[in-house]
């Protein structure tokens, strides 16, 4: 698994230059929305279709090279993209803590949810994916060969248009 996470890293290298972050990104987000709701059901009808066992295994590939393809690798360049030159170790510096923060929690929860829940674990994040992808599209700009001040002058028509409603 660990090598399909650093190839797929490696491709989503040399498309995004082509795709797009965001494009990524979303493809990543939705991808692994619509896994993660197949996994869900494959693992509820395991005990009465054996085979699905096979297909939750292949979910699992599957959300390891959307994840490396999209959320795994984009946000980590995305975030020097979306910031000055004075807010970029800052900005990357809370990236970072938030990731390990979301890594923790889910660490310390998963056992717990899948002890209570069971099968159905996995339809909590599928509605965090899909919050995730709903930012992603609403919120995230794509910052594929613009300039930083062309992306500060888009958060700042959004922030106006934000504060004449």
């Amino acid at each position: 698994m660990g090598t399909v996470n650093v190839l797929m890293t490696v491709v989503s290298m040399l498309l995004v230059e082509k795709a797009g972050r965001k494009t990524l990104l979303l493809i990543g987000l939705i991808g692994m929305m619509v896994v993660t709701t197949l996994l869900t059901i494959s693992m509820a009808l395991t005990r009465k279709v054996p085979w699905l066992s096979y297909f939750s295994v292949i979910c699992i590939y599957s959300f390891i090279i959307l994840f490396a393809s999209g959320v795994g690798s984009i946000p980590w360049f995305l975030v020097t993209e979306l910031f000055g030159q004075g807010a970029r170790p800052v900005a990357t510096s809370l990236a970072v803590a938030v990731n390990w923060m979301a890594n923790f929690i889910v660490s310390l929860s998963f056992l717990p949810i899948v002890e209570s829940i069971k099968e159905y674990t996995f339809l909590i994040f599928t509605v965090i994916l899909g919050m995730c992808a709903a930012f992603t599209f609403i919120k995230v700009p794509e910052t594929k060969g613009r300039t930083i001040e062309e992306i500060t002058v888009e958060f700042r028509k959004r922030a106006t248009k934000a504060d004449s409603r």
